[in-house]
């Protein structure tokens, strides 16, 4: 009996002194690790700066399957983003070179800060340094593991390692294809509208398609189709781009006087259509393949119809970028071919073009009336999910109480 009192006053003792030990122990930590990623500058701090991709992603947190919610806006200071086990906020951004966070993790406050590096590999060199205070547990769970800034650097690796897989395997991923003239058919919307810098639509697009979403749902206005973009004006010379993010209705609908959106209509048209698959920041490269198919079969633009950016497949269908699908109409003045279309690729792109078309014997030239569209912006695209289609709804008039003056 004595023995066993001897045993269990042992192990008080020792888990005195362990908690004692444990106590003592500093549980501050400031750990940095690197990672090259093979990927350009812009590219990653993009990525990582606008925290709407942070979800799933797997960055500060182990759980890729966590629910987040969002601040309005998910890039810049102030941008924030919260799951279950934790949050994130940018404290301070500069472009291209750093980004600084704050983030709680487990309940503690933890000071984030992001460095990006070129490279002379067309990669760049990312830092991730984490300064922050462990908990009890964490403490004696790190002295288990291997001490404190072992721990922190396990997460931290994680972390970048994460950011790594979704650029290089997932955001870097991208299909192209030039499908070749076709009938775009019409269809009646409802849109916001802008003019602004090009460097300004980023920032701008989410929130118009949103506002544009949110009256459509408040006024059970039936829609028919996936949200597209329209592009008026696109001038790289003078940075200027004017653009409509539009919804696509089932019926007509009439605004009322001074609406902040506009509503109309656009009829069935010829256009050569293009097809990216993944991520939008691939955008450009299909607009320039469209290009380059239209200057080699020596069509000929029609300015006066819609530039079109519909968005078939995205954030709100699917978050696996590379399911996404976009579908690009340029207006063209001729005659729908009737070519069979073949296939070239390569390594890291697949082009598909339609072979050679002649031009129609007789041309309708017409005197542009906007700035015609040479490139297409890299630009953050909608993730809203449409309303169902209301089967009663049918042409009417609506009021918007917003009573704020747009672009017409």
């Amino acid at each position: 009996m004595k023995i066993v009192k001897y045993l269990f006053l042992l192990l008080l003792l020792a888990s005195i002194a362990g908690t004692v030990f444990i106590a003592t122990q500093n549980g501050k930590y400031d750990v940095t690790e690197q990672l090259t990623i093979k990927a350009p500058k812009d590219l990653v701090y993009n990525f990582v700066g606008n925290l709407k991709n942070w979800e799933n992603s797997g960055i500060l947190t182990k759980d890729t399957t966590a629910i987040y919610t969002f601040s309005d806006t998910t890039t810049g200071e102030g941008a924030y983003a919260n799951w279950a086990t934790g949050s994130v906020k940018n404290l301070a951004t500069s472009p291209n070179d750093s980004i600084t966070q704050t983030s709680v993790l487990n309940d503690r406050d933890i000071e984030v800060h992001w460095t990006f590096k070129d490279t002379l590999t067309e990669a760049t060199k990312v830092n991730l340094r984490m300064k922050g205070q462990l908990s009890f547990m964490e403490k004696a769970y790190a002295i288990l593991k291997g001490g404190t800034d072992k721990k922190v650097s396990n997460l931290i690796n994680h972390s970048l390692k994460r950011v790594n897989y979704m650029l290089v395997n997932r955001v870097n991923f991208f299909e192209i294809k030039v499908d070749g003239i076709m009938p775009k058919e019409g269809t009646y919307y409802i849109a916001d509208s802008t003019s602004c810098k090009i460097s300004e639509m980023q920032q701008k697009m989410p929130g118009m398609f949103a506002k544009v979403n949110k009256f459509v749902t408040d006024n059970n206005i039936a829609t028919n189709g996936k949200p597209f973009t329209y592009y008026y004006i696109f001038d790289e010379a003078k940075d200027s781009t004017v653009f409509m993010t539009c919804i696509p209705l089932e019926d007509e609908i009439l605004m009322s006087e001074g609406s902040e959106f506009k509503a109309g209509q656009i009829k069935r048209f010829n256009a050569l259509k293009t097809t990216l698959k993944g991520d939008y920041r691939h955008l450009k490269k299909a607009w320039d393949a469209a290009y380059k198919n239209i200057k080699k079969n020596k069509l000929e633009e029609n300015f006066e119809l819609p530039y079109l950016e519909v968005y078939t497949k995205g954030p709100a269908d699917t978050k696996e970028t590379t399911e996404w699908i976009t579908d690009i109409y340029i207006p063209i003045v001729t005659s729908l071919p009737e070519e069979e279309a073949t296939q070239t690729n390569d390594s890291t792109i697949t082009v598909t073009e339609a072979s050679t078309v002649s031009r129609p014997r007789t041309t309708r030239k017409k005197t542009p009336t906007v700035t015609p569209i040479n490139t297409q912006p890299v630009s953050v695209q909608p993730t809203i999910a449409l309303p169902k289609k209301d089967t009663t709804s049918k042409k009417k008039p609506v009021q918007d109480t917003t009573n704020q003056s747009g672009l017409k």
